[in-house]
This record gives C-alpha cells, sequence and structure tokens, in this order.
C-alpha cells in the first residue's frame, strides 16, 4: 500500500482498526441468528471501534458504523437466545422435554443401535 508521506503510524493504524470494527459488526450481524458468533463478532466490532480512536475523542465514520453494527448484532444474538429458550420452554415444557423429545425421536429411527455403531450410513 503507497500511503501519503504525511499520515502517520497512529492515522494508518486507526484507519485499520475502523475498518476491521466494521467488517467485524458485519459479519456479527449477519451471524445474529447464531448466538455465540454474534456475540464474539459484534464484541470485536466494539472493541475495534473504541480502538481506532487512537487516543482521539473522535472516530470515523468506519468506526462510527462498526460500533453501531457491533451493538445491534450484539443485540440481536441475545433475542435470539431469549427466542430460543421462551420457544423450548413452551413448545416442550423445558430443556428436559426437549431432550426426552429428541430421544423418542432417536428411538423411533432405531438409534442407538449398540450391536452395530455405524449403521447410520448404510441406511442411506
Amino acid at each position: 500500500m503507497d500511503y501519503e508521506s504525511n499520515k502517520s503510524y497512529i492515522d494508518v493504524r486507526s484507519a485499520s482498526m475502523s475498518i476491521a470494527s466494521m467488517v467485524m459488526g458485519i459479519v456479527g450481524l449477519v451471524m445474529s441468528c447464531c448466538v455465540y458468533p454474534a456475540i464474539i463478532f459484534g464484541s470485536l466490532a466494539i472493541i475495534f471501534a473504541l480502538l481506532s480512536r487512537g487516543g482521539e475523542m473522535t472516530t470515523n465514520g468506519y468506526a462510527k458504523a462498526g460500533l453501531i453494527l457491533g451493538i445491534i448484532g450484539i443485540v440481536c444474538g441475545i433475542l435470539f437466545m431469549i427466542y430460543a429458550l421462551i420457544t423450548v420452554s413452551v413448545q416442550f415444557g423445558g430443556f428436559d422435554g426437549y431432550l426426552n423429545y429428541v430421544e423418542e425421536l432417536m428411538e423411533e429411527m432405531g438409534y442407538p443401535d449398540y450391536s452395530n455403531p455405524y449403521d447410520f450410513y448404510d441406511t442411506l
């Protein structure tokens, strides 16, 4: 990359951090239906946005976008987790009910069959 000679290392680092913040914010928002990646990438977006300030009190547009997208990604991830817990609670009567349901489905399919542990691939 060819940088102008009057740009300092701090300015280049701040620009890189703000772009990384925006990328992490976009990834966190896209992955918001998967709870844990949304929280991880959203947190990284917030951290990179704050680090991109470089000791100043202002941020550029990319850092602001990354900060906002990171916050939205974390909030959406938490809302999806709450929605999933409420759905499991209402639909199955709790997590134990859900595990019993999964166990019943596996027994209907013939699993676990301890005589041949790899029979799943034979049925395909």
